[in-house]
C-alpha cells in the first residue's frame, strides 16, 4: 500500500470540514466524549478546533495522509518546536473559546482544571516542559476506520519523526488506554512516565494518562 504524507497549509474550509469528518469518525464520534457531556453534536467543534489552532500562522502543522485511489485516509495534528495548542489568543479564538462557550460550567471548570494538571503531569515525566515545547509533540491522529490497521497512522508519526529528527529534537505525545499504550510501544516510544487525572463530571476518580517519547534527536534514530 502506497501512503504518501505532507504537510498542508493555507486550508479551505472544505478541506477542513473534511479531516474534521475523518478524524470525528476515526474516533467513532467519542473524542475526549464524556468531557463534552456525552453530546456528539459537539464532537466535530471540539475535532475542528484542534486543527484550526495548528493552521493559525505559526500555530502547529497538519499532516494528511493519501492513497492513490482514496484521497486523504489520515490526518494528524502537530506541535513542532517552540509551538503549543491553545498557547496563544489566537489559537483559542480558533473554535476552542467558541466550543467552551456551549458546554455547562461544570464542564469549562473541569478543562480548565484538566489542561493545568495535564501539563503538570508532563513537566513531571518530562523533567520540564521545555522538553515538549522542544520538541515535535503529537497532539491528535486518525485514521478513516475503513483504513485501519494498515499503516497509514504509523506513515504519519514517521513524516513527523523525520522532521523532528532533521531538527535534533524529540518526539512527544500523551494518550490513555491500554490500546493506544501498546500501539505505541509497537512504535518504538517509550513510556516517560504516568499519573492520574480526574475523570470528567459527572463521573467520579481518575483516569492514567501515560506520556511518551522518542528519542529522534539522537544521531543514533533510525526512523
Amino acid at each position: 500500500m502506497s501512503v504518501s504524507v505532507h504537510e498542508v497549509s493555507n486550508v479551505s474550509d472544505a478541506d477542513l470540514d473534511k479531516y474534521t469528518k475523518l478524524l470525528a469518525e476515526a474516533f467513532h464520534y467519542q473524542f475526549f466524549g464524556g468531557a463534552l457531556g456525552n453530546d456528539r453534536t459537539l464532537q466535530e467543534p471540539m475535532i475542528r478546533a484542534h486543527l484550526a489552532a495548528a493552521l493559525v500562522p505559526g500555530g502547529g502543522e497538519v499532516h494528511v495522509a493519501e492513497l492513490p485511489d482514496d484521497g486523504v485516509v489520515g490526518v494528524a495534528v502537530w506541535f513542532g518546536p517552540g509551538q503549543k495548542f491553545l498557547v496563544t489568543d489566537a489559537q483559542r479564538n480558533a473554535g476552542w473559546n467558541q466550543l467552551m462557550e456551549r458546554l455547562p460550567d461544570q464542564y469549562r471548570d473541569w478543562w480548565t482544571k484538566f489542561l493545568t494538571d495535564y501539563d503538570a503531569l508532563v513537566e513531571k515525566s518530562l523533567g520540564g516542559l521545555e522538553v515538549k515545547l522542544g520538541g515535535y509533540h503529537l497532539q491528535l491522529i486518525g485514521v478513516a476506520p475503513e483504513h485501519q490497521r494498515k499503516g497509514v497512522a504509523a506513515s504519519l508519526t514517521k513524516y513527523a519523526e523525520a522532521k523532528a529528527h532533521a531538527k535534533r529534537v524529540p518526539t512527544l505525545l500523551e494518550t490513555v488506554g491500554p490500546t493506544n499504550v501498546t500501539i505505541y510501544k509497537a512504535l518504538k516510544f517509550e513510556i516517560a512516565g504516568s499519573g492520574p487525572l480526574v475523570a470528567p463530571p459527572p463521573a467520579q476518580g481518575s483516569f492514567e494518562m501515560f506520556v511518551f517519547i522518542k528519542h529522534t534527536e539522537s544521531d543514533g534514530y533510525a526512523g
